[in-house]
């Protein structure tokens, strides 16, 4: 794992605390999923339904709705993010239509510093395709906000790279908590929330676990069989009694291509989803004085180490309870969830 921590610039003792402090951390999956179970009338859930939805909503917004929402949101954090945002449709530079040969999905493209990003969308009005919106957009006032730094560093390492999109998806989910009536809205967009929470953070920071594990159970000897029933192990550890699991997903890492291609990589998409949230956690809690610290870490770029970028922020990414401040943030959501009636 020291391998991909020199290639990501970070260093070991920060991964070592987000695993052990990620790990101590199952029990608020575990909560949500006896949650989800009492919600699908189940008694506990199946790995087969790790994602079933829960609820549905047929609430709609148009495009301009949506435009508006996301600037109105932006704005709140700071008029800066909400001016850098809307320089984006004033540019022409956004495609939100959705038409037949053209490709699927979201991105956003900063072709130079100097011109404004690009965004590709494929708006359907859904609740969804707001959120999207606000993420891709959280890309382009990234690239916006670091396109004064030297050409090789504007763009910012892959730790960073998604904490402008998900933190922008934060401040959007936010405001629309606050503002919408409708409580079946309101519940699907937390079970949305706390879905992608888990599939980011929680389930690529236990294939870490199992990668580290397996590297030294194989330099022990250990046979494909043992490391099948480490694998085992792993997702009783996660999981503990809120899910029921069937021997043969002992075989499931087997068909994870990153383990061998990529080794170790899943970590990285734990470590900006929760880097966001323990942010996030922080922003609620200072209010103010945080955004100007904010808004230093996206016009960083990539010029110094994530680590380093971080600091100079007044981030310290060593810490145990900064991390635990993005737990505490998902604990909270699934206590709102426990809350509403069924």
């Amino acid at each position: 794992i020291s391998v991909r921590n020199l290639a990501n610039d970070i260093p070991d003792a920060v991964i070592d605390t987000l695993l052990e402090v990620a790990k101590q951390n199952a029990p608020v999956f575990q909560r949500y999923f006896r949650l989800k179970a009492k919600w699908l009338g189940m008694e506990r859930v199946r790995r087969f339904d790790l994602y079933a939805p829960v609820t549905s909503t047929e609430k709609t917004y148009s495009y301009n709705e949506g435009i508006g929402m996301v600037l109105d949101a932006f704005g709140e954090f700071t008029p800066e993010f909400a001016n850098l945002a809307k320089r984006v449709f004033d540019s022409l530079h956004i495609d939100s239509e959705v038409r037949h040969g053209k490709d699927d999905g979201a991105f956003c493209f900063g072709v130079l510093p100097e011109l404004t990003p690009w965004v590709l969308v494929n708006y359907h009005n859904k609740p969804r395709d707001v959120a999207t919106l606000a993420h891709e957009l959280g890309h382009a006032i990234h690239a916006m906000l670091a396109s004064g730094n030297p050409l090789l560093t504007v763009n910012p390492s892959l730790p960073l790279a998604e904490t402008a999109s998900t933190f922008g998806e934060m401040v959007l989910v936010d405001y629309l908590l606050a503002r919408e009536d409708d409580q079946q809205v309101r519940t699907d967009m937390l079970f949305r929330q706390v879905d992608n929470a888990y599939a980011t953070i929680m389930r690529q920071i236990f294939f870490a676990l199992f990668e580290r594990e397996a590297h030294e159970m194989i330099q022990q000897g250990a046979s494909v069989d043992d490391l099948a029933e480490a694998y085992l192990k792993n997702l009783q550890t996660q999981f503990g009694d809120a899910m029921e699991i069937d021997d043969d997903f002992r075989w499931e890492w087997v068909g994870i291509p990153h383990i061998y291609k990529t080794p170790f990589y899943v970590y990285a998409y734990a470590f900006g989803l929760l880097l966001v949230l323990s942010l996030y956690q922080q922003y609620k809690a200072e209010g103010e004085s945080f955004k100007p610290r904010y808004l230093k870490i996206l016009s960083a770029g990539g010029t110094a180490s994530p680590a380093d970028i971080l600091s100079e922020a007044g981030v310290d990414i060593h810490s145990a309870a900064f991390w635990q401040g993005g737990f505490d943030v998902l604990a909270e959501m699934v206590t709102t969830l426990e809350k509403i009636p069924r």
